[in-house]
């Protein structure tokens, strides 16, 4: 509220808008803002007074490795440092090879950056962006000494000095004003666990519930767990190298997301199951009440001791759920002997197995989730625990990524040999920056439009500042005083949500490089007309080249991901891929993540039809993976093995839109049910319930997603 002479105005709005990063920030944002501006600042008097030939680098780079977490800006300049070394050697090592040889160099420039691309594809977090910076440093370092290639290792060591200056610079003031380090970062991962344990509890509960919201709740948790994953490597950074935490949360949330896929399992083997047996409602109560007690206590007062008392109740129901299983096989063979044939109370028996089965691997998980809870807390220099993980390789993402990246390389250097232009090669440059750094994103275009449009925003103050500001200027102090208002209102756009952030950042980065402060000269109108426009329009053909080679189309991209999960299922039934049970709930939820990255700001009906497919994908292949376990024991009889074995292949062979897996999983599962009043041996009878509830849901999934499994044309969902 504001008060003038006249009372009382209300409510200011703007505060309210789009821009209330800026009219009214938060105090960490405003920290944050003044904080980096003081170390681009303080990089950019360092290298003026080191005589360095570009200065403008320093600040720049004391931008790009600000992040909004101390351990996200530690990694990136540690891996922008080693990305920037290697990329210096190899472009002194090509240029030394190559001189004046424009129409060989180009090419081999193109084919050592679209293959750094290519392989960044295949890392997470910033190691995918180190192997980038490795493409465009080389680039730069080559272009910059195209003219002067005898005096390229001056060029080089120049590149790397002040990148040097810009990182130390940014991470001195950062830990002047990061205290707590360790604390903090205890306390993200805590608080990231326990959130997400919150929310898989309630999405459970809805599920064996038999709510809808269930499943769209851990659907959603399921695909932004990767992501959180990837987190706290950052966390883990800020704990120091003896810490363990990291590695129990990423457990910790590994377990989280098999908790919700063994959630999804029960509420399936529930409904094939309908009406539920008599004994097991008690139960089931039991269990919803343990895990609505967990959620509340959770949203309450989220702490360890609320993990610990927890796990205490959770292994008495795990106990009770494993005895009443075995009670449930006694009755079963008791039975067996009165009435040999098979009868319905066999049947129901039969069932209740199934869905005791089910629900001691739920509680088992959510054990699981707790301890690693607990250790993630306790974390004693005694714990050597080790959990990675290991992301799936996409060959086909990775060699569209490095085209591009190559093919720009090719245009932008054509541009300058065949044009002569004077600034080509700073075109040049942007054109293989943009291209390269943007390059292994999934939808490279729509990230590289940010980064235009910073460069723009970038472009339009900078014209104001070389144009009017900077020419009565002569000295360093006034240089500062003039940039102080610019940098800060792009330190706090930085920490904006949505688009002004990617905005904001690329802005941050080429402001300095557009006002090109030196010591002996200023950038004069001349200088900045010629720069400023090859900047900008190196970038927009960056972007153009995205849009023109393998250009990113989310219903093309889907359908590619369908294809994939078709035949991960199809190699997991011939035996050709076998990953864990966590693997595959790992790499299931990625690409939910991507199905949900790719849609429109809410989803369509297609949308949903494809995280539908996906989950039941998800499924079948736990489902699978379990009749491979059942057939590595070797306990069932012949008949049965074969009639397994015939549905795997069956599976492996599908081809189009077909049924034939559901009739094949139906044949056995009556080949199956007919061996349980026969079967005496304990353990084979195990494995025949183990078996017969796979059979019961793989037969409902193939039924369900046929149209979803046949690859050979557009998914219409009906």
């Amino acid at each position: 509220m504001f008060r003038t002479s006249a009372g009382f105005l209300g409510p200011y709005r703007p505060l309210d808008g789009p821009l209330r990063w800026l009219f009214a920030p938060k105090a960490s944002d405003l920290g944050f803002a003044l904080r980096t501006t003081c170390a681009a600042f303080l990089a950019l008097t360092l290298a003026l007074w080191m005589e360095m030939d570009s200065p403008q680098w320093a600040a720049m780079t004391t931008w790009i490795v600000a992040q909004n977490s101390r351990g996200q800006s530690l990694s990136k300049a540690k891996w922008r440092l080693i990305g920037t070394c290697i990329g210096a050697c190899a472009g002194v090592a090509l240029l030394c090879a190559l001189p004046q040889e424009p129409w060989v160099l180009f090419p081999i420039l193109a084919l050592w950056s679209g293959g750094c691309c290519a392989f960044a594809t295949f890392l997470r977090n910033f190691r995918s962006y180190a192997l980038v910076l490795v493409a465009f440093t080389t680039t730069i370092i080559v272009l910059s000494g195209a003219n002067q290639p005898d005096n390229i290792f001056m060029i080089a060591l120049s590149r790397a000095t002040y990148i040097t200056l810009g990182i130390v610079c940014e991470s001195f003031l950062a830990a002047l004003f990061a205290p707590r380090l360790e604390t903090v970062a205890h306390e993200h991962i805590r608080s990231h666990l326990l959130d997400a344990l919150h929310g898989a509890c309630i999405g459970v509960s809805d599920l064996l519930r038999g709510q809808a919201d269930g499943l769209l709740r851990s659907r959603a948790l399921l695909s932004s767990i990767p992501s959180m994953a990837d987190q706290t490597e950052f966390s883990e950074i800020e704990m120091g190298p003896y810490s363990h935490a990291g590695d129990h949360a990423r457990a910790g949330l590994a377990a989280i997301s098999a908790f919700l896929a063994r959630g999804i399992a029960l509420n399936v083997h529930m409904q094939a199951t309908s009406p539920l047996p008599a004994g097991f409602q008690p139960q089931l109560d039991g269990i919803l009440t343990l895990l609505a007690n967990l959620a509340d206590k959770l949203a309450k007062a989220p702490s360890i001791e609320t993990a610990l008392q927890a796990r205490d109740v959770l292994r008495t129901h795990i106990t009770l759920s494993k005895q009443h299983g075995m009670d449930i096989l006694g009755q079963f063979q008791i039975l067996q002997k009165k009435h040999p044939g098979p009868t319905p109370a066999s049947h129901a028996l039969l069932e209740s197995r199934i869905l005791q089965a089910a629900m001691v691997k739920l509680l088992v998980e959510l054990d699981r989730v707790l301890a690693h809870i607990v250790a993630a807390e306790t974390d004693t220099p005694k714990d050597h625990f080790r959990f990675d993980r290991h992301p799936e390789k996409d060959v086909t993402l990775a060699f569209n990524n490095g085209l591009r990246a190559a093919a720009a390389l090719c245009f932008g250097g054509l541009l300058w040999e065949v044009t002569a232009w004077p600034e080509g090669s700073t075109l040049a440059m942007f054109v293989a920056v943009t291209s390269t750094r943007f390059s292994s994103f999934e939808n490279p275009v729509m990230a590289a439009s940010g980064f235009l449009r910073g460069a723009v925003w970038a472009a339009v103050v900078s014209f104001f500042l070389v144009f009017w500001i900077l020419p009565d200027q002569a000295n360093i102090e006034t240089l500062l005083e003039s940039l102080f208002l610019p940098m800060l209102v792009g330190g706090l756009a930085l920490r904006a949500p949505g688009a002004v952030a990617a905005t904001a950042a690329a802005y941050n980065n080429f402001l300095p490089f557009m006002v090109g402060p030196a010591n002996h000269h200023r950038l004069d109108e001349i200088n900045w007309l010629n720069t400023t426009p090859a900047v900008v329009l190196g970038i927009g053909l960056g972007v153009l080249v995205f849009q023109l080679v393998l250009p990113f189309n989310p219903a093309n991209e889907r359908w590619r991901l369908r294809r994939k999960m078709v035949s991960d299922l199809q190699r997991l039934a011939t035996g050709s891929l076998i990953p864990s049970s966590a693997q595959w709930i790992a790499r299931s939820g990625e690409r939910l993540a991507q199905i949900i990255r790719h849609m429109e700001t809410t989803p369509d009906r297609l949308t949903e039809a494809y995280l539908t497919g996906a989950i039941g994908s998800m499924m079948t292949g736990l489902l699978i993976l379990r009749l491979h376990n059942v057939l590595f024991h070797n306990l069932l009889p012949a008949p049965q093995k074969n009639a397994l074995k015939n549905l795997l292949q069956t599976i492996g062979n599908m081809q189009g839109y077909t049924l034939a897996p559901a009739q094949a999983a139906q044949q056995a599962l009556a080949i199956l049910l007919q061996a349980t009043s026969q079967m005496t041996n304990l353990s084979a009878q195990i494995d025949l319930g183990r078996a017969i509830g796979a059979l019961e849901v793989m037969q409902a999934e193939f039924e369900t997603n046929a149209i979803f499994m046949d690859t050979t044309r557009r998914f219409k969902p009906v």
